[in-house]
């Protein structure tokens, strides 16, 4: 399963010295096949004479093989898919805004959102009608539902105590197809990393395994309590407050949260990012105008209630 990719060190070390960073991860993997010419410095067969030795080898591969396998690379030339273009938009966008390279968890949410917008599941649609109503008229509703979904993506601070909050039925509902998408990622990188050491691609005798293991993503599981938070928070906006008083209205509903406003503007920057990354995927016309344009137009609403 990993046999077109075979980048090894020399390579990676040129990528990570060019990119001033040390991380392989997500981020690293989709900068360094940004275009055709670097995307072919890539491409490589497997031979007995190049087998991948040390921890950042293997995550690269495994990463870049999951990121093809999944349609954000093509197989033949590594070069950015539609998809790809619309990841790397997100998270060059992202790091531009924050001052810094998105963390592992960020770059998770971005893999994770466009998978479900590709799945259709990421919609400002509810599932099913016998949920709690939304604070808003409908527009508003399915402006609420659609942003306070897509931050549910991202952790939060918490305390080290017991949830205390209210919950919502349409949050956990989309938390659990992202908690099965994410455990199938998972898998899949795992699957792969086995791959390599099953068909003697690696040297199997690593003294740091659980160092691999956990530089691959998604270690732990998604939850909810940034869209929880956001759902609050655009509900009082709406009914009337201003952004100050609607903040410290959250922050008295959600007594775990440690760092709630900075929790609020980063999942901001998270949502201005995935939107010009959907932005590229309308364009590409791999998401239709419909799907596009309720990001479009919840952003658009959006505006100066932060």
């Amino acid at each position: 399963m990993t046999s077109s990719w075979n980048v090894t060190k020399e390579l990676i070390e040129n990528e990570k010295a060019e990119q001033h960073g040390s991380t392989i991860d997500v981020s690293f993997c989709i900068r360094a096949t940004e275009n055709e010419a670097k995307a072919a410095k890539t491409v490589s067969k497997p031979s007995s004479g190049k087998i991948l030795h040390i921890k950042d080898e293997i995550v690269a591969n495994v990463l870049w093989k999951t990121l093809e396998i999944r349609d954000f690379l093509t197989s033949s030339k590594h070069i950015h898919t539609p998809w790809g273009r619309a990841l790397s938009v997100a998270l060059t966008n992202i790091s531009k805004t924050m001052g810094v390279q998105p963390t592992m968890s960020t770059q998770e949410a971005f893999l994770t959102a466009f998978e479900l917008i590709r799945f259709d599941v990421l919609t400002n649609k509810p599932y099913s009608k016998t949920y709690s109503t939304i604070a808003g008229d409908e527009k508003e509703q399915c402006h609420i539902r659609l942003i306070s979904r897509a931050l549910s993506l991202l952790p939060m601070e918490l305390k080290s105590a017991p949830w205390s909050g209210p919950f919502n039925r349409d949050l956990l509902v989309f938390n659990s197809f992202v908690k099965a998408l994410d455990r199938s990622y998972r898998n899949l990188c795992e699957m792969l990393t086995l791959s390599l050491f099953l068909n003697n691609g690696v040297v199997k005798e690593q003294k740091d395994y659980f160092e691999i293991a956990d530089s691959l993503p998604y270690m732990s599981d998604a939850n909810v309590t940034l869209g929880l938070v956001t759902k609050h928070y655009l509900e009082q906006i709406v009914t009337g407050r201003d952004p100050a008083s609607a903040t410290q209205s959250a922050e008295k509903t959600f007594l775990s949260c440690t760092a709630l406003a900075a929790d609020l503007r980063r999942g901001l920057l998270f949502w201005d990012a995935l939107v010009k990354g959907t932005k590229v995927l309308k364009d590409a016309g791999s998401l239709s105008n419909e799907s596009y344009q309720a990001f479009y137009q919840a952003n658009q609403w959006l505006q100066n209630k932060f």
